[in-house]
């Protein structure tokens, strides 16, 4: 949803630098868990820091885009969207984003290592995986901004204040579910 925000919002390349940085993270956890190292997140010493910068940052982040989804009904239509700088903060809340997700670190730490190794040679295996994840993460990141990118060239302020809204909602949705998952495994 952030990435429809941002690309509706501000174009293609917003869209495409959020989902890059997410990528760039999913590559990282999948080496990191092809190489079983999985295990330590499961630590609660791991475990609740990253889950609580992870559900602070994304309450932070569906505030905002409730915010936003208020501005934009109240908007004129013919006013300018506002962009910022040219993808690179765009870049950064993707790999925080993806980095503090305790969905994303659930799937790869927990979930893809109780289904048994990752791979039997790690020595081959370990670049197709990584480049799996790269060009299937890449390819939807590149064909969902590019989508969003033509529709938001007729810039209608209700898809912005829909997109914004329905994306905050879902990340206050992400970070309680997020939180209930580590509470849940806790007790």
């Amino acid at each position: 949803m952030e990435i429809a925000r941002r690309t509706l919002r501000s174009g293609f390349w917003y869209g495409f630098a959020l989902g890059c940085g997410a990528v760039t993270v999913d590559v990282s956890y999948a080496l990191l868990s092809s190489l079983s190292l999985g295990r330590w997140a499961t630590q609660h010493w791991v475990r609740w820091p990253l889950a609580l910068g992870g559900f602070v940052f994304l309450l932070y982040l569906g505030a905002q885009s409730l915010r936003s989804a208020a501005a934009h009904l109240k908007a004129d239509p013919l006013s300018a969207v506002p962009v910022d700088d040219a993808g690179g903060r765009s870049y950064r809340t993707g790999v925080l984003m993806t980095l503090l997700n305790p969905i994303t670190l659930v799937f790869w730490f927990v979930e893809l290592p109780s289904q048994g190794a990752i791979m039997q040679d790690p020595r081959r295996d370990m670049p197709m995986i990584c480049a799996g994840v790269f060009l299937g993460t890449l390819g939807w990141v590149v064909v969902f901004s590019g989508f969003l990118a033509c529709l938001g060239r007729w810039r209608k302020n209700w898809w912005l204040a829909a997109a914004d809204g329905l994306g905050g909602i879902m990340l206050l949705s992400l970070a309680i579910l997020g939180l209930w998952h580590v509470l849940r495994q806790t007790l």
